[in-house]
């Protein structure tokens, strides 16, 4: 889902709020507060409906964060490697270096986090039930339902919901193409977000009410926009396939001594040449890093004069890299996974490096293809 503020690690994911995940936190408040709470409890002080309010806020995002946990932990269970999870406006999203093997593990995977949902839910309406304590009968009351409502909506079969991703699963298992069972589920997708869109706008046309009428619009909106954008990544990197990383890559990639100051970087190679990222490179031409335009721009200006290529550039450790005999689309799903713009190509012998992936060449490729027609 794009960049957060990171919040921390939970079963060594890394943990982060998109800035519109404080829209929904600030939404959920204010509807418990001035709508829901007083309507359903009268007789309360206004601070503690707010407060309330704010605590059923709170943990609607620990339930949202267990829904996605729980398909982390899954994923990982069937070695995937998840690299952080995103709470944004909408909901959540675990993001996976890679995708499952086997159309059953993506069926666990996807089907986990609704399953995860209905249990929390299923609890805390059987606490609702045994205690009699009006704040906290507000607070598991409506944390039952929201979880409940979250894992409902999620089984909506449409592609990239949870329900997407398990319809899309057994059609795989069915046909055997892991790409048409893309574009079915994804067409179904698209069904369900247009379905909401027009929900939304009756809504809105019987006065029913305005804010229900555009938030199920939005969502019906993002669904279908997302199933679209899943389809159309999908069948660039189908077209991709038979394309080897060596045959796109810069055979002779411009690099760069770990010892050169940062003003020497800018002065003699940014400035005067086309290129915005340099291998960085020991002598012996063992690859150490790499150090692009963004690296010089978070080093202050006063430094550059002092400061050399190793104390800006990211080390190899911290590198993704890719074989040169991988398969393009497998760059082109690592470059956006690691949102970066360009891979060193090593070979199997470690830090030899046989060229470079760059997110530009891959393009100038799609672009061809396009032009003529293959």
């Amino acid at each position: 889902m794009g960049n957060g503020i990171r919040i921390g690690r939970i079963f060594g994911v890394q943990i982060a709020l998109h800035p519109s995940w404080f829209v929904i936190a600030l939404i959920v408040t204010y509807t418990m507060a001035a709508g829901e709470l007083p309507a359903t409890f009268p007789g309360w002080d206004a601070a503690l409906y707010w407060a309330i309010g704010a605590i059923i806020s709170l943990l609607f995002f620990a339930s949202v964060l267990a829904h996605e946990l729980s398909h982390a932990l899954v994923a990982r269970r069937f070695g995937l490697r998840v690299r952080d999870i995103t709470l944004f406006i909408f909901g959540g999203a675990a993001s996976l270096e890679g995708d499952p093997k086997r159309p059953r593990d993506e069926a666990l995977i996807a089907a986990a986090g609704p399953v995860t949902s209905l249990v929390i839910g299923a609890i805390l309406w059987g606490i609702d039930v045994a205690v009699s304590q009006q704040q906290v009968v507000a607070i598991v009351g409506w944390l039952g339902f929201i979880n409940i409502s979250l894992g409902l909506f999620n089984l909506i079969p449409g592609f990239p919901m949870d329900g997407g991703r398990i319809l899309r699963a057994l059609l795989w298992k069915v046909r055997g193409d892991h790409y048409a069972a893309t574009r079915t589920a994804a067409a179904v997708g698209r069904f369900f977000g247009y379905l909401l869109i027009g929900a939304g706008v009756f809504v809105i046309f019987q006065g029913m009410s305005l804010f229900s009428g555009v938030w199920l619009a939005l969502i019906g909106w993002f669904l279908s926009n997302a199933a679209e954008s899943a389809v159309a990544q999908m069948s660039i990197e189908h077209s991709l396939r038979g394309i080897k990383v060596r045959d796109v890559m810069e055979a002779d990639p411009p690099s760069i001594s770990p010892n050169e100051t940062v003003a020497d970087l800018v002065n003699e190679r940014l400035i005067r040449g086309g290129h915005r990222s340099f291998l960085v490179r020991h002598s012996d031409g063992g690859l150490t890093g790499i150090v692009t335009l963004s690296d010089v721009r978070r080093m202050p200006r006063e430094r550059w004069e002092t400061a050399r290529v190793t104390d800006i550039m990211t080390r190899y450790a911290e590198l993704a890299t890719i074989g040169p005999d991988a398969g393009l689309e497998v760059g082109l799903k690592l470059l956006q996974e690691r949102e970066v713009n360009q891979l060193p190509v090593v070979t199997e012998e470690g830090r030899t490096v046989a060229g470079l992936l760059t997110r530009a060449g891959i393009l100038r490729l799609i672009e061809a293809r396009m032009r003529l027609g293959v």
